[in-house]
């Protein structure tokens, strides 16, 4: 029973991160094209696989929040454990609501009326939101094993939040600001969710171990 528990764990964890890297799907379905482009705008009002991204969105928020007992179970008791767990619930609202409320307007289209600057505001506030609570979760994981627990996830934690959380999010926030080349924006934000998809894995890893 315990060994397929732990492989049902390790599958939502690996079914929520391809999810949360959705941006593969949208690219086999346009014939291996649109890389260059911002993710969110793939999921505007017009866009083709629109409410598919949308939906898996929303599907993965939901299985990382299923992994979130088995994970507190697993990290050392204290109160960084819990800023941990509940950092990672606030990623997973965040990303609904991102969903919910998508970027108005798909590649190359202009967002001038107040209603759509309105609506990307929300959403670009949603995603941010999302993305501060999940590296706040990581550095609270390394936090809590960092003096007992495992030390693969101790260092797992350590280089996801450097690499990932500072140093992709910095690259991707600097081509989001500049003009050229384009694709550079579009790419540095996929090395990022990927990071991050990466993470989404480690938890279903954390929930199938348990502590240790």
């Amino acid at each position: 029973m315990t060994d397929i528990r732990s492989r049902v764990l390790i599958g939502i964890g690996l079914v929520a991160a391809f999810l949360y890297a959705n941006f593969l799907i949208d690219w086999v379905l346009r014939d291996f094209r649109g890389l260059g482009e911002v993710v969110s705008e793939l999921q505007a009002p017009g866009e083709p696989y629109a409410v598919l991204l949308r939906v898996t969105d929303v599907v993965c928020a939901v299985l990382v929040v299923a992994l979130l007992p088995p994970v507190r179970s697993a990290l050392p008791s204290g109160w960084w454990r819990e800023v941990a767990v509940w950092a990672t619930v606030v990623f997973a609202l965040g990303a609904i609501a991102a969903a919910v409320v998508s970027a108005p307007c798909g590649p190359s289209v202009t967002c001038s009326s107040p209603s759509d600057q309105l609506q990307l505001q929300i959403h670009d506030g949603a995603s941010l939101l999302s993305n501060v609570a999940l590296f706040t979760g990581v550095a609270a994981v390394w936090f809590a094993t960092r003096t007992t627990g495992s030390r693969w996830l101790k260092r797992f934690a350590w280089w996801t939040f450097w690499i990932v959380g500072v140093v992709a999010s910095l690259v991707f926030g600097y081509f989001d600001s500049a003009t050229e080349p384009s694709s550079a924006v579009g790419v540095s934000q996929r090395i990022h969710i990927v990071g991050i998809s990466a993470w989404i894995v480690c938890l279903g890893v954390v929930a199938a171990r348990g502590r240790q």
